[in-house]
């Protein structure tokens, strides 16, 4: 089951919501997140979190037609986190995170986290925008068509045994530590390009050509 999951940060164009609605078994808006449905003139299936900075109107507007969690303000996990839990509960295998970026720079870095956190329940998350897909690089993961494209891996933490090929800058079993950004801004030089990690937590920021 893929799951789509509007958080309230930097607000998806109408075309990026749309098709990943279009893709999506089940939507839920964190938050604020609503409001990019709504001006989309969508609605998610559940809307969740502390309802802090949502507009009442839209609030009120989404009573009969989604389900509401309403969440204490005061707590420990985020609305994001809620969200990304709520959908694995739900049974989602794949889940795709829009509104992450932007905004508070805390905030951001606190959802790059969910990556992590889907990848130890065992399902496979992904952040989109208009320019850039983020995502936790499995042992072995291909870039097909990406030629051109700018990529940068950053760790979290340690990742090891790094090997890059079809990038102008190849790796053979490097070591990334989250203390130097060796990997930032790559380019893919080949049609097919690999990522490989043996060990650790690193993540893949694909920036699309000409943005």
């Amino acid at each position: 089951m893929h799951a789509l999951i509007v958080l309230g940060g930097d607000a998806p164009g109408k075309a990026l919501l749309e098709s990943c609605v279009s893709c999506a078994d089940l939507t839920i808006a964190a938050d604020r997140g609503l409001e990019a449905f709504v001006h989309a003139g969508l609605k998610p299936d559940i809307l969740l979190g502390d309802m802090d900075s949502v507009n009442a109107d839209m609030l009120e507007g989404m009573r009969a037609d989604a389900e509401i969690d309403r969440l204490p303000c005061i707590k420990d996990d985020t609305d994001g986190v809620h969200a990304l839990d709520t959908a694995i509960e739900r049974g989602a295998k794949h889940i795709t995170l829009l509104g992450a970026l932007g905004g508070r720079m805390d905030h951001a870095m606190a959802n790059l986290m969910l990556l992590i956190r889907a990848h130890r329940s065992g399902v496979k998350a992904q952040i989109l925008s208009e320019t850039v897909r983020i995502e936790r690089a499995d042992s072995y993961t291909q870039l097909c068509g990406a030629k051109g494209d700018t990529v940068s891996l950053l760790p979290m933490g340690d990742a090891r045994g790094v090997t890059l090929k079809g990038f102008f800058y190849p790796l053979n079993r490097r070591d990334l530590c989250s203390s130097y950004p060796l990997g930032i801004s790559n380019v893919v030089t080949q049609e097919v390009a690999s990522v490989e990690v043996e060990e650790g937590d690193l993540l893949l920021f694909h920036h699309y050509a000409g943005c």
